[in-house]
């Protein structure tokens, strides 16, 4: 008889597979190039701005898009600042993209923590769909700034998502000064072929 953990095991392997390297992103501008900054410097956009290519700042206050070599981006040259010109509950939302029900999905980004004196956790919460939010956290020590990468799993129950992602308060030790979001990816997971399900149960002794 097969432990229940077997079987739970192989429930996750079938239903879920995280997204093949270079794997299409279905959102637009996630790296933050458009528009193009010229040299170091950054600009605010007030809530309900588009000019961020394929996304709206959200949030009361102001959201900063950043190019600078001091705070260099994790991924291209651009990246933004969800703190804008310091606080919480701001950040971005994306433009709905199509996906399919019952199909999974990787949201994946890179979180930046930056603040002069150290000691201080970035978080942001993110929701799909205007769903419960899913927090995700960086704690850095040493004042400059520090990419994590970050990633969840998605279960399409719509045939459209819209992600925000929001920089909040979490805590006595809240960032309000540098929340970092770069390189933002929404994939499609991998669906294994018929022969990769059999080689898989046949492994967990669920077959034969």
């Amino acid at each position: 008889m097969l432990h229940p953990s077997t079987l739970a095991l192989a429930a996750t392997l079938l239903a879920s597979h995280a997204p093949l390297a270079g794997a299409t992103n279905l959102l637009t501008n996630g790296s933050f190039e458009t528009p193009s900054i010229a040299g170091s410097a950054y600009v605010f956009y007030a809530s309900g701005s588009t000019a961020i290519t394929g996304w709206t700042a959200v949030g009361p206050g102001e959201t900063q898009l950043t190019r600078t070599e001091f705070l260099p981006a994790a991924h291209g040259m651009q990246w933004v600042d969800l703190t804008g010109n310091v606080g919480y509950d701001k950040g971005l939302r994306s433009d709905a993209v199509a996906t399919t029900p019952g199909l999974a999905y990787t949201l994946s980004f890179d979180l930046g923590d930056y603040h002069p004196s150290g000691f201080q956790n970035s978080t942001v919460a993110v929701r799909i769909n205007g769903g419960a939010p899913t927090l995700f956290s960086n704690l850095y020590q040493a004042g400059v700034m520090d990419w994590e990468r970050k990633s969840m799993t998605w279960l399409a129950d719509a045939s459209t998502a819209q992600i925000s992602i929001i920089g909040v308060q979490n805590g006595g030790l809240s960032n309000n000064y540098g929340i970092g979001l770069d390189n933002v990816v929404f994939a499609l997971n991998p669906v294994p072929e018929p022969a990769s399900y059999a080689l898989m149960l046949a492994g967990l002794g669920l077959v034969g």
